[in-house]
C-alpha cells in the first residue's frame, strides 16, 4: 500500500510545472497575513541525485536538468531557477527540493506550514529535514481522514496542496471526495490539486468528475507533453480560488517550459479552462 516513493519522480516535468506554480502562488499570497501552506502529501522534502530512487529512472534529466542553464527574461521563470540552485551548491546540481522545501524558503518567520505524510521511512525524512524549523507542524497521518481537521487549525489565508500519487486503490475518486469535502467546509482556502495526465481513461474520468463538482471560482491547467520516455503524457492542475488574473500571470512562464521540455516532432498543448 505505501511502496510509493517521490523520489522516483523528483525534479521531473511534471515537479517543473507544479513547482512554478507554487512559487506563484505562495508570492502571492503571502502577502496578506495570517498566512499558511498545507501540505497534504509532502513526501521527503528533499531529493538527491545520488538517491537510489531518483538514479532508477533518472526522470530530473527530462525535466529540471533541461532548465538549469536556460537564460531567459522571465521572472517567475528566473525565481523558480534560482531557488532551486539555493539548495545547490556552486553550479553542480545535486539536490531537488519537494513543494514544502519550496514552501519553507518563499515564506516569512511569521507564516505558519503543516506537512502531513504517511510513509514511515519518508516521515522520518521530512522530520529530519524539517526539525529545526519552529514554524512547521509535522503531523504522520493519512490526509483522507485528517485534512479538514489540519485546514481548521489555521487562520487567514491558506494554500492547500493536494498531489498524492494516484498510485493507490480508489485514489482518483478519494481526492474527489477529499477536495469537495474541504472546499465546502473551508471555501475561502486556496487549493491547488495536482493530477497526472496518462494515456488512459482514467485521466478523463477524473477530469470530468472534478469539473461536475461544480466548485466555484475553478481553474483547469491541462498540458500534454506526449513523452515516449514515460507512463505519463503530460500534467494537470485545478486550482480553487487562484488569485485574480493567474492565467494571464502565469501563461508565458508555462509555455516558455513546455517548449523546452517537450521532444523534438512531438505534439504539445497547454491549455486554460475557467470552470
Amino acid at each position: 500500500m505505501l511502496s510509493y516513493r517521490h523520489g522516483y519522480h523528483g525534479g521531473n516535468f511534471a515537479d517543473v510545472f507544479k513547482h512554478l506554480i507554487l512559487v506563484y502562488l505562495i508570492e502571492k499570497l503571502k502577502i496578506k497575513k495570517p498566512f499558511s501552506f498545507i501540505d497534504a502529501f509532502a513526501g521527503a522534502g528533499i531529493y538527491s541525485t545520488e538517491d537510489s530512487f531518483m538514479q532508477k529512472n533518472k526522470e530530473y534529466l527530462n525535466g529540471i536538468s533541461k532548465l538549469l542553464n536556460v537564460k531567459t527574461e522571465i521572472v517567475l521563470i528566473n525565481k523558480y531557477l534560482d531557488l532551486i540552485k539555493t539548495f545547490n551548491k556552486k553550479e553542480k546540481f545535486k539536490i531537488y527540493p519537494g513543494s514544502c522545501s519550496i514552501a519553507s524558503k518563499l515564506t516569512d518567520e511569521k507564516d505558519k506550514l503543516y506537512f502531513s505524510e504517511l510513509h514511515n521511512k519518508e516521515f522520518l525524512n521530512l522530520e529530519n529535514n524539517f526539525k529545526n524549523d519552529k514554524r512547521v507542524k509535522l503531523e504522520k497521518a493519512n490526509s483522507y481522514q485528517t485534512l479538514n481537521k489540519a485546514i481548521s487549525t489555521y487562520e487567514g489565508q491558506r494554500l492547500v496542496l493536494i498531489d498524492p500519487s494516484y498510485e493507490l486503490k480508489n485514489e482518483y475518486e478519494k481526492v474527489i471526495k477529499l477536495t469537495n469535502h474541504a472546499c465546502k467546509q473551508f471555501p475561502e482556502a486556496v487549493y491547488l490539486i495536482w493530477y497526472p495526465v496518462l494515456d488512459t481513461e482514467k485521466t478523463k474520468l477524473f477530469t470530468d468528475a472534478f469539473i461536475k463538482l461544480n466548485l466555484k471560482n475553478t481553474t483547469q491547467i491541462h498540458i500534454l507533453l506526449n513523452n515516449s520516455f514515460l507512463r505519463m503524457q503530460g500534467t494537470g492542475f485545478f486550482l480553487v480560488n487562484a488569485p485574480n488574473n493567474m492565467n494571464h500571470e502565469i501563461s508565458t512562464s508555462l509555455k516558455t517550459l513546455l517548449e523546452i521540455l517537450k521532444e523534438p516532432n512531438k505534439l504539445s498543448s497547454i491549455n486554460f479552462k475557467n470552470l
